[in-house]
């Protein structure tokens, strides 16, 4: 497994991998001070398993980073790093692709799980602190007629929606609810079109502001 570690702080970059090296022994971990280095290894042709990128660099931030790998390399799982826990910079990160979005204090053991769940193609991890900045964010909104407490979503949507809360994915949702993979994928559709949202994280959240499901993406003990 070959990591790609971007930030523009030497200290910080060196310490995220040797935090990786110890998680992952066997991680080939390649460092790039910035956006353009990043884009640098990647266009050489370096194949790699995993990003972990800073939000915030002098040249080309990390969101923007963000969206030219996913733009050319979007089998590529980028996990955001920042010290910000701002919605709107984990609301367009979520919306541009990312796997995970974790604060920089989070626990090597934070990283760890991170780096698992987004191998796996699992779902998103997000440090609580993101999460619940999320939801208050999701609240104000709310508060300022921003968002209807009633999506209008039918029996079968809020079936499917609490499932995919879990971390199911789709063909495990089909066979639960005894549905085609295509079925799901178009319930997905109307579910995220009612919701307003762009992906599954942002789904579960509005799951749990509704009472549908478990808190999503959250670090465990």
């Amino acid at each position: 497994m070959r990591i790609l570690v971007v930030d523009d702080h030497a200290l910080v970059r060196r310490g995220m991998s040797y935090v990786v090296k110890e998680g992952f022994p066997d991680a080939d971990v390649v460092e790039a001070g910035s956006s353009a280095a990043a884009l640098e290894v990647l266009k050489a042709g370096t194949v790699v398993d995993l990003a972990l990128v800073d939000v915030r660099m002098p040249d080309l931030d990390g969101l923007e980073l963000l969206r030219a790998i996913k733009a050319e390399w979007a089998e590529v799982p980028v996990i955001m790093l920042s010290t910000y826990d701002n919605a709107p910079y984990v609301k367009r990160a979520l919306a541009d692709g990312a796997s995970g979005y974790l604060l920089k204090d989070a626990t090597p053991e934070d990283l760890a799980q991170a780096i698992n769940v987004a191998m796996s193609g699992s779902g998103n991890v997000l440090s609580p602190r993101v999460i619940q900045n999320l939801f208050e964010d999701q609240e104000t909104s709310s508060a300022n007629g921003h968002r209807r407490n009633e999506y209008s979503l039918t029996q079968r949507e809020n079936d499917i929606l609490a499932l995919l809360s879990e971390g199911r994915a789709n063909r495990d949702i089909a066979q639960a609810l005894f549905l085609s993979e295509k079925t799901v994928k178009a319930h997905l559709a109307a579910i995220f079109r009612k919701l307003g949202v762009t992906n599954r994280t942002q789904a579960a959240m509005f799951a749990v502001h509704m009472g549908v499901g478990p808190v999503p993406g959250a670090l465990v003990d």
